[in-house]
C-alpha cells in the first residue's frame, strides 16, 4: 500500500459516509472504474485551502509561499444520511445518485491503487467547523511541529462554521512524485461495485422516472437492483392523524 494512511478526527474505519454524484459523473465512475480527487483550490468556498494559499514567514523572518499546491488532492463526503441541502446543491437536475461506503473501504481503495508508490500519503478525516477567530488561530499553529504531510492534511480539515450543516469527511492524497495531472484532477483505479454498497436516487424524481432511471443504471452498470433505492426524504408519514379536541 501507500507509504502512509491515516484516519483523522472522530471517525473510525466502520463510519458510514455518503457522496452525491451527478448523473454524468456517476456513469463515468462505472465506465472508467476510476475515482477522481481534485486540487482543493477548485473547491467553491474562497476560504477553502486558505492556509496553503497564504504567504508564509519563517522563524528567521524569511517570507515565501508553499510550493506543493499541485501535489495535494481531495474529495468531499458527508456523514449526513438525510439532507435536503445536499440534494439541492449537488443534484441541480434532480437526477443524481448518492452512493454509500465506509471510511475504511474508501481510504483502502486509495491506498491500494498507490501500492509501491514512494513518498505519498493517504488521509481521510472529519472536518471541523470553528468560528473564524479559531480558524485563524489554528492556521498560525498547524505547522508548528514541522511541514509534514499530516499537517497539510489537517489544514484541509477546517472550514468556517457557516458550513457546519455539511458534516464533511474528506479523502486527501498527498502525491509525492511531483507529477502533474491534467486539469488538477487525480484519478485512481477503483471498483465501484466493491467500494459502494448502496445507491440512492434523488427524492425529487417522480416514481415513473425513478423506475426508468433504475433500469438504465442496472443495464449500464450491472448493479444488483436491490441495492438501488429511491430516497423517501419528502414522503409524508403514513397514517398520521392530528388529534384535536
Amino acid at each position: 500500500m501507500a507509504k502512509r494512511s491515516t484516519i483523522i478526527g472522530d471517525i473510525t474505519r466502520r463510519t458510514t459516509i455518503y457522496r452525491v454524484f451527478p448523473r454524468n459523473r456517476f456513469f463515468e465512475l462505472f465506465d472508467e472504474k476510476k475515482n477522481a480527487l481534485v486540487w482543493p483550490t477548485m473547491w467553491e468556498d474562497p476560504f477553502e485551502n486558505f492556509i496553503l494559499r497564504s504567504p508564509v514567514r519563517t522563524a528567521a523572518g524569511e517570507t515565501g509561499e508553499f510550493a506543493f499546491h499541485d501535489d495535494v488532492y481531495g474529495q468531499c463526503w458527508t456523514l449526513k444520511k438525510r439532507s435536503d441541502a445536499m440534494w439541492r446543491i449537488y443534484s441541480p437536475q434532480t437526477d443524481a445518485v448518492r452512493v454509500r461506503t465506509t471510511v475504511g473501504r474508501l481510504i483502502d481503495s486509495l491506498c491500494a491503487a498507490n501500492k509501491g508508490v514512494i513518498n505519498d500519503s493517504c488521509f481521510i478525516g472529519k472536518v471541523d467547523y470553528p468560528p473564524d477567530f479559531k480558524l485563524k488561530e489554528f492556521a498560525r499553529s498547524v505547522f508548528r511541529d514541522g511541514l509534514t504531510a499530516e499537517a497539510v492534511a489537517r489544514s484541509l480539515l477546517k472550514k468556517r462554521d457557516a458550513f457546519e450543516h455539511e458534516a464533511e469527511v474528506r479523502l486527501i492524497y498527498f502525491e509525492g512524485q511531483n507529477k502533474k495531472h491534467d486539469g488538477g484532477v487525480y484519478k485512481y483505479a477503483l471498483d465501484p461495485h466493491a467500494a459502494f454498497d448502496q445507491f440512492m436516487i434523488d427524492p425529487r424524481m417522480s416514481y415513473e422516472k425513478f423506475c426508468k432511471f433504475k433500469d438504465e443504471i442496472v443495464a449500464r452498470t450491472r448493479i444488483d437492483e436491490a441495492r438501488i433505492k429511491r430516497s423517501l426524504l419528502y414522503k409524508p408519514p403514513e397514517g398520521f392523524v392530528v388529534e384535536i379536541p
